[in-house]
């Protein structure tokens, strides 16, 4: 097979990661979700490789560059085989074709030497890493809520600094400890809503493989996975994409919690305990304050409060938004009940959610049938069963009001160059969801019937086919939708590779669903809207150093008129192996008429971050990321990018507005190890 470049891998893994990412935001528009512990744990496996002769399928699934089909193979490879004497026998594999093994080899080694089982604490507590990160941003033009009125007076109580503090020990991937401490822009540092310093502040114990007995402790904060999400599921996992074969979900139940989103996590503890050999109980515990807007009900004086929905945001900058700060609380526990043996498990999942006050939604149609109380319980069922050359899983999950929902899907390995997955998926109206987050159109598991279809085809060595097909109809009135609506939408991509030196694909997009006009007419009602996205990207290696991008892509909107828009970039990448600087760099043209025709856009960041910007009107954007090593034990990085509008002399709007044309950020990056 020959020998692989390192460094030239982290290249290719960095763009796949970006490719799976950009098209997740484009199917669901969470804007608003921490994928940063992505790249945490793709660094943590090329600084420290996994052994493939103790690797679990939890260990595999948190590198996240295989497909369920493919983590299964390894699996039922090792178990009839045994022990791995050489990476190079991942080459046999069924499902492991050469570009899959370039791209996952960085993380992995062969170790021949047995693992011991049980962890030693007091080597946890003194031979572990440290590391901790001191970030600061900001954006340099003046926004609205910055400024003074007559009184002295601005809207935001803060300065425009975001800043940013994290501490993380490890000791292998056996024992984690760390805090994260953060301020957003507009918010008080020691003053009013943030008394004790820092607005946001999470930290986490974490402990794996402590004895036989005891599989996971985790303290303090944490997230939560079962089953496929249609009861919780705190983690990132792909929706539709030209990943066709990601569509199902696995991870650890529990896991560390370390980002800066305020809302997608748990503060207590769990456990996953192993009852027997083919029998473990996870069990966790949850206490933790939300912002809320709540309505207090001062004329009639019966202490009877409530509110409409959880702010998810994080900000507390406004008089209002500190106000809401911690306004409810909520209570979870649940557990997940696992039974598994060779190629089969079954697990029965349960989510009890409270609050100390009413959730009590408006009269808007489409939130008749949506939770309301202040208590909730979720149950499901959830299986995966590897058959031959078959993965068959799913997910049926009851609520409390008797409304259920069903998820089952298949992968199919039909060639060795030939793989294809399908879902079917059928939520019901009434079926009440607060966490969940599952394979499907929607950003909960609700309202919702659709099935979908991908196919993966290789063809020849250096050419990859892939697509999908998905339709789905929501049964009842959905936002933006005042009654029942259908929708479909198609996917192609061809892609060109040349290990490690050049990577082209061109990749489709059709999508066609209904919604809610917005005319001056007495009754609204939904029509169907269509968007396109045509993009044509290569990444070309010029030599172990350099290495360029280009990209143009195309989107057409048609609904009450048609839309369109067009992005064109150049990047620049400059990482040589042995000086202790590189950087990168964009240029970037954009002209898109509508916020419906709206592109995404990867963006190198800090040191495992991202920034994934829509764009919109026309104008130019650059950015340029500079990091310097100073010795082994510090990193230092600044990122500085603008963007120039042509069109438009204001940017944003309310407190956010600017003034302006123009809008440059500014970041700076200490990273130590100790």
């Amino acid at each position: 097979m020959g020998s692989w470049s390192v460094k030239g891998q982290e290249l290719q893994t960095n763009n796949l990661i970006a490719n799976i990412i950009e098209e997740y935001l484009e199917s669901t528009d969470a804007e608003n979700f921490d994928f940063n512990t992505i790249f945490e744990n793709l660094n943590y496996f090329f600084e420290h490789p996994l052994n493939i002769n103790v690797a679990s399928e939890y260990d595999l699934r948190e590198i996240f560059l295989l497909n369920e089909l493919q983590i299964s193979d390894f699996i039922q490879h090792r178990n009839q085989y045994g022990t791995f004497l050489s990476i190079y026998e991942l080459q046999a594999i069924p499902s492991w074709d050469l570009a899959t093994i370039q791209n996952v080899t960085p993380f992995l080694k062969c170790d021949l030497a047995p693992s011991d089982f049980n962890l030693n604490f007091k080597d946890a507590l003194t031979k572990g890493n440290s590391q901790l990160y001191i970030k600061a941003k900001r954006i340099v033009e003046q926004r609205k809520g910055y400024i003074k009125n007559d009184d002295g007076i601005s809207p935001f109580a803060g300065d425009p600094n975001h800043l940013y503090l994290r501490y993380r020990y490890e000791y292998g991937q056996s024992f984690k400890a760390g805090f994260t401490a953060e301020k957003d822009p507009g918010e008080k540092l020691f003053g009013e809503g943030s008394k004790y310093g820092f607005d946001f502040y999470s930290f986490f114990v974490y402990a794996k493989d402590i004895n036989k007995r005891f599989s996971v402790v985790s303290l303090g904060d944490f997230a939560v996975s079962m089953g496929q999400g249609l009861i919780l599921y705190n983690d990132f996992s792909t929706g539709k994409s030209s990943y066709v074969m990601n569509v199902k979900k696995g991870g650890r139940a529990l896991r560390p919690y370390s980002s800066v989103n305020e809302v997608n996590f748990f503060r207590g503890g769990g456990a996953t305990i192993n009852l027997a050999k083919s029998l473990q109980m996870t069990a966790f515990a949850s206490y933790k304050p939300a912002d809320a807007v709540v309505a207090r009900d001062t004329v009639l004086n019966t202490d009877f409060d409530s509110f409409g929905n959880i702010r998810t945001d994080g900000y507390h900058r406004t008089k209002s938004e500190i106000e809401n700060k911690n306004s409810i609380h909520q209570t979870n526990f649940g557990g997940k009940l696992q039974y598994k043996i060779r190629n089969f498990n079954v697990s029965l999942n349960g989510l009890y959610t409270g609050f100390d006050i009413d959730l009590i939604r408006d009269e808007a149609l489409y939130k008749r049938y949506l939770f309301g109380g202040n208590q909730l319980l979720n149950t499901s069922l959830d299986y995966s069963w590897r058959l031959q050359n078959m993965t068959f899983f799913g997910e049926t999950a009851l609520s409390d009001n008797g409304g259920m929902a069903h998820l089952h899907g298949v992968l199919v390995g039909l060639d060795p160059k030939v793989d294809l997955s399908a879902v079917y998926r059928n939520f019901a109206s009434d079926y009440q969801v607060i966490d969940g987050n599952a394979f499907g159109e929607s950003s909960l598991p609700i309202n919702e019937k659709g099935f979908y279809i991908g196919l993966e085809v290789k063809p020849m060595r250096r050419i990859t086919l892939s697509g999908y097909a998905d339709f789905w109809q929501h049964p009842w009135a959905s936002y933006r939708r005042n009654g029942p609506t259908e929708g479909k939408e198609f996917l192609f991509k061809f892609l060109y590779t040349i290990r490690r030196k050049l990577e082209f694909y061109a990749q489709y997009k059709y999508e066609q669903k209904q919604l809610n006009l917005r005319t001056e007419n007495p009754v609204d009602y939904p029509e169907i809207q269509s968007l396109q996205r045509l993009r044509l990207h290569l990444s070309y290696k010029i030599n172990k150093e350099w290495e360029i991008k280009d990209r143009v892509e195309f989107s057409w909107h048609t609904h009450a008129k048609s839309t369109k828009g067009m992005l064109l970039y150049q990047d620049v990448i400059y990482k040589p192996i042995a000086k202790p600087i590189s950087f990168t760099a964009r240029y970037a043209i954009f002209d898109i008429n509508s916020f419906d025709a709206r592109i995404y856009a990867y963006e190198n960041d800090l040191l495992y971050e991202f920034y994934i910007p829509f764009f919109q009107n026309r104008g130019t954007r650059f950015y340029v990321n500079a990091r310097y090593r100073i010795g082994r034990n510090y990193t230092w990085e600044l990122r500085l990018g603008r963007t120039y509008y042509d069109n438009i002399d204001v940017i944003s709007s309310g407190n956010n507005q600017i003034n302006g044309n123009t809008m440059t950020e500014i970041k700076t990056q200490l990273k130590i190890k100790f």
